[in-house]
């Protein structure tokens, strides 16, 4: 597991980045707010569009070639954008990220669930995302120190190197990516693979498990990934020592709520749905405080929202816990494909939302920066919308699923 954890870490810290690189990417490529957060956006949608590809690839060839795969590819796309000088080139760089890192979650969950028995394999999972909240911490603080005093290219070229350092353990670290008598690689066809992957579609308690995904990780995600930060420089009026202690309290916070969050779904399993809601509910209640204040949020109300969404990393587990239930261990790679592709979408959906309704604030305004309070109190607040539906449709496919199987 050690190698493993190593390289789920290092994916997390390759996947934010970008974390605290919104402000300089603007004035590396000079363009507006919806082609920067395009950045984000691209690698989120490519990362989403893989999932599935990457489950049927699970199923037929296991986790340790994906996950050797996946380094490399990191390590390509960080020193493409280490390269670029334009904005096109580095959006190459960040899908490339993205194909990468989608190879390395799902292998990681198929790793614990096909090792351990279905009681440690639910700790253990929560237990890796935990770990996985200290790659965001090295992106968040000190990735963005080596940024501000090493320049653009020099420290995206180390990250890329750091990238490369999840590769060698994977390889030297991971054997057999197979237990005895786990047989559901080798013998499996690409045919066998998609029509497993329709099965999984039919089912309405992958769908369920989808719109989890859906709610719970997207607005978080956003935060961590790329908006975060000017949203708490340019749109709260806070200092960027401030910004970077929130994103530390993100992530202290998931990890501390992720240990609360593994035992009650261990020990109290009729308690993931009333969680995965009031988690989601949380999360729109905290934007749309802040949209109806007419200035500067207070700090403690920044830091409810801030606690808000660091529930929603530890809570998106609950959709695995699930899956781990109630899908077959033989078509579970392209579910849980499946199921990760929700929380993704609600990203690339929520951060192209924000960078145009941004855009469109300036242009109305006529403001010099698209990153200004009101832009940011109205680009930020699309994010109750998203989650809205994401709970809505939850609501549908668990009822469905409540028919078939025991929840």
């Amino acid at each position: 597991m050690a190698a493993t954890t190593l390289a789920y870490v290092l994916s997390t810290f390759t996947r934010g980045s970008l974390a605290a690189a919104a402000i300089p990417a603007s004035e590396q490529f000079g363009v507006g707010a919806s082609a920067l957060g395009a950045l984000v956006v691209f690698q989120v949608m490519v990362y989403a569009a893989m999932q599935i590809p990457v489950g049927i690839l699970l199923d037929k060839f296991g986790p340790r070639i994906l996950l050797i795969c996946g380094a490399s590819l990191m390590m390509i796309g960080q020193f493409v954008v280490a390269q670029a000088e334009l904005i096109n080139v580095a959006y190459v760089g960040r899908m490339l990220v993205g194909v990468g890192d989608a190879a390395t979650f799902v292998s990681m969950l198929r790793l614990i669930q096909d090792w351990n028995s279905p009681a440690r394999a639910g700790r253990l999972q929560l237990m890796m995302t935990n770990l996985g909240q200290f790659g965001q911490i090295l992106a968040a603080i000190p990735f963005a120190l080596l940024l501000s005093f090493a320049g653009w290219q020099t420290a995206f070229s180390i990250a890329a190197m750091i990238s490369l350092l999840g590769g060698i353990a994977i390889f030297l670290g991971i054997r057999s990516d197979s237990p005895p008598g786990v047989q559901h690689h080798s013998g499996l066809t690409l045919r066998q693979s998609i029509s497993q992957l329709g099965v999984n579609l039919k089912y309405s308690g992958t769908r369920m498990c989808f719109w989890i995904m859906f709610v719970s990780q997207s607005s978080g995600t956003v935060f961590a990934l790329f908006w975060g930060v000017p949203f708490l420089i340019k749109g709260q009026g806070q200092t960027s020592d401030f910004a970077s202690s929130m994103l530390l309290i993100q992530f202290a916070l998931a990890v501390i709520l992720g240990l609360v969050l593994g035992q009650i779904v261990v020990h109290r399993k009729h308690w993931r749905v009333p969680i995965f809601l009031t988690v989601g509910f949380l999360q729109m209640g905290s934007w749309m405080l802040l949209a109806l204040l007419p200035g500067h949020a207070p700090v403690w109300l920044l830091l409810l929202v801030v606690a808000s969404i660091a529930s929603g990393a530890p809570a998106s587990m609950i959709a695995m816990d699930f899956s781990r239930l109630i899908i077959p261990a033989e078509r579970r790679g392209s579910a849980n494909g499946f199921i990760n592709v929700g929380g993704h979408a609600a990203t690339f959906i929520m951060m192209a939302l924000a960078g145009w309704v941004l855009d469109l604030v300036q242009t109305s305004t006529g403001s010099s920066s698209p990153f200004t309070f009101e832009g940011f109190r109205w680009a930020m607040s699309t994010q109750i919308v998203v989650l809205l539906f994401g709970i809505f449709m939850f609501l549908v496919e668990y009822r469905k699923t409540q028919r078939t199987v025991a929840l």
